[in-house]
């Protein structure tokens, strides 16, 4: 959903020190992006691009730079997500978060491949400025399937840039067609057998597919997994899924993957894990956010 009425321009209507700005990721696709800075750091907004920015505003190789996916539904103002990355900004952490074309006021069609190929196209903007600093690529709910592709993508073909440091997967999904069958809208087909039978060939036709389980089993980086209990969008069962999968399948000598549960009596649902108590506990336990990339 975007609102029209809210500004998506003003990041202090949103209590975040920070800058909007745009990248044309496409002769027709232009995304829209914040960058969210520590709120210690004076800001202007004087300069043209994304790239100009960051070698603006990052100072030093060793400072942290989060590139944060958002889910499905809404825009990168959600409220929610404001306030996840005004907490992370306390870390010190440098956020950079976009819109997927067709989402907020970023131009063009969402399809699998365009959502990938603009959050790469960030990617790079953010790897040549900063071409030494430690990079996370933070990824929530549907956000997870993109993070995990993306992360996939870099290792697989892209030598000439430094690696992200680390990737984060808070509220995932094992894949594609259990996000789809788990999903509260696609439970009322279980009503008839045959509206899910359609829906699953439909879904295997358009090659709609993210899966997570088998590309946190092949990369070999840090990676953190955090779900909560109560989670009613992608319950719970994911984690558990993937804890089991990776177990079976990641290579040994890879970085162990973390994973993380947020307990039912937080009450943090799937939208509100950064309001958890020990979040900031959590997150500033997650060393890759600092280390060097790999070459």
């Amino acid at each position: 959903r975007y609102y029209p009425w809210i500004d998506l321009t003003k990041l202090d209507s949103f209590s975040l020190n920070g800058i909007n700005v745009y990248e044309q990721t496409e002769p027709n696709v232009k995304i829209g992006i914040w960058y969210v800075l520590p709120s210690a750091i004076e800001t202007s907004h004087d300069l043209p691009t994304l790239g100009d920015y960051l070698k603006q505003y990052v100072k030093s190789d060793d400072q942290p730079i989060i590139m944060y996916l958002h889910g499905q539904d809404g825009t990168r103002a959600t409220h929610y997500r404001a306030n996840h990355y005004r907490m992370m900004t306390n870390f010190g952490n440098h956020i950079v978060v976009l819109d997927y074309r067709g989402y907020g006021d970023s131009t063009g069609m969402p399809s699998v491949k365009g959502v990938v190929d603009d959050v790469l196209h960030v990617f790079k903007v953010i790897r040549t400025a900063c071409p030494n600093n430690p990079i996370t690529i933070w990824g929530h709910s549907m956000g997870t399937g993109v993070a995990s592709w993306t992360m996939h993508y870099l290792f697989q073909n892209h030598t000439d840039f430094k690696k992200p440091s680390g990737l984060v997967l808070e509220a995932p999904f094992y894949n594609t067609l259990q996000a789809f069958v788990s999903y509260p809208l696609t439970r009322i087909l279980n009503i008839n057998p045959y509206f899910m039978q359609a829906a699953l060939d439909s879904l295997a036709t358009v090659k709609l597919d993210f899966p997570n389980n088998e590309i946190i089993s092949s990369l070999p980086l840090h990676i953190v997994v955090i779900h909560a209990e109560d989670d009613t969008v992608i319950p719970y069962f994911h984690l558990e899924l993937l804890q089991d999968y990776v177990k079976q399948h990641r290579d040994q000598h890879f970085p162990p993957v973390r994973f993380v549960t947020v307990p039912r009596s937080a009450g943090c649902g799937h939208n509100h894990i950064y309001s958890y108590p020990k979040f900031e506990e959590i997150v500033s336990d997650f060393a890759f956010l600092k280390h060097t990339p790999p070459a």
